[in-house]
Parts: structure tokens; sequence; C-alpha cells
């Protein structure tokens, strides 16, 4: 059995909106693009259900949360600085989106912890109405040449867990120095749970 994604393109409403004002057409637009991008969530994580399942989680603590996000900077923050900052106003985000923007903080700061010790590191969390953009910057030098055994993995695995949601991640070095990690995770507000 295999699923398959219909290929889709991008439709430009924001654009669109500003050029003509707003009419309802390109509100209706927005809408048919915000479900689709639902749909396609959905699709993802029936994809990833027909794969198999992935290693379960056996931590014993309270679940992954963004409400205990001070809780994992102030553990990572021990001998790194760790500064978090806060954009839009917050609200709830649906379980999986909820879950899958902690872990992508997590491993995002498990890696600058590893491939920049000591350096400065930067997390950004911004709510819109259309969901989270979570960005991830440490100033180190970056990862070396080749890497460390295994390396990718973990990069790896937040793309999945991103892309599972509906989601886009990006992760690279930055011209003249550092990290970054971007991810853009869909919950628009009439999902909130």
């Amino acid at each position: 059995m295999s699923v398959a994604a219909a290929p889709t393109r991008a439709c430009p409403v924001d654009a669109a909106r500003r050029l003509t004002g707003g009419c309802r057409t390109l509100t209706g637009m927005g809408r048919f693009a915000r479900w689709h991008r639902m749909a396609r969530a959905q699709g993802h994580r029936l994809r990833e259900a027909l794969r198999g399942p992935e290693e379960p989680d056996l931590s014993t603590g309270p679940p992954p949360s963004l409400n205990r996000l001070d809780a994992l900077v102030e553990g990572f923050a021990a001998g790194q600085p760790v500064h978090w900052t806060l954009a839009g106003p917050p609200r709830p985000l649906p379980g999986a989106v909820d879950v899958a923007a902690y872990r992508i903080i997590e491993e995002s700061l498990t890696n600058a912890r590893r491939h920049a010790p000591g350096a400065r590191v930067a997390v950004r969390l911004r709510y819109d109405a259309e969901g989270i953009t979570i960005e991830v910057r440490d100033e180190g030098a970056g990862p070396a040449a080749g890497g460390s055994p295994g390396a990718g993995r973990g990069l790896l695995g937040v793309r999945r867990r991103a892309e599972r949601i509906g989601g886009s991640f990006t992760a690279g070095p930055r011209p003249g120095g550092g990290f970054t990690v971007r991810a853009v995770l869909p919950a628009p507000e009439e999902m909130a749970e």
C-alpha cells in the first residue's frame, strides 16, 4: 500500500489581499489555503502511521509542552547563556504542535550545547494567526567539517516532526559564524484547543 501526496503550490494570498484591499474571494482563498495545509498535515500523519511507530517516549516526567519552556531553557542555561523571547500573544496550541515545538527547541539547544559549547544562544517564538515560528540561533563557530559520528539524525528527526504536522523546517550555518534552526508550524487560531 502506498500513500502519495499531490504536489501543491503556495498561494500568495497575503500579497494578493494587500493589493486588493482584502476582498471576500481572497478571504475565502485564505481559509481554503489554511484547511488545505491541515489536510496535508493529516496526510503526513497517515503516511507516518503506515510507516510504523516512532521510538517511544520513555520519559516519566510531565509531557513536553511550551508551558515548560522556562524549565527547559533553565536546564540548558547552566554553562551556556540562553535567552528566549516571545512575539505575539501566546495561545494554546493543538497537542501535536505543542509537543513538536517543545521537541524542536529541545533538540536545537542540545545541538548548540554539543557544537557551540559556551556560545550565546537565542530562542525566539513568534505566534501569529496562522501558527508559530520557532527560531534558535547560536553564536558558535558552526558544526565542524565532517561532523561527529551520527551527526544529522537529530535535525532529520526535527525536520520530520515539523513536516508531519504540515510545517516547514530549515537549519544551517550563518555567514560569519553561528547556526540557525527555524521551524514554522501551522496552528490556525480556530484550531486552538
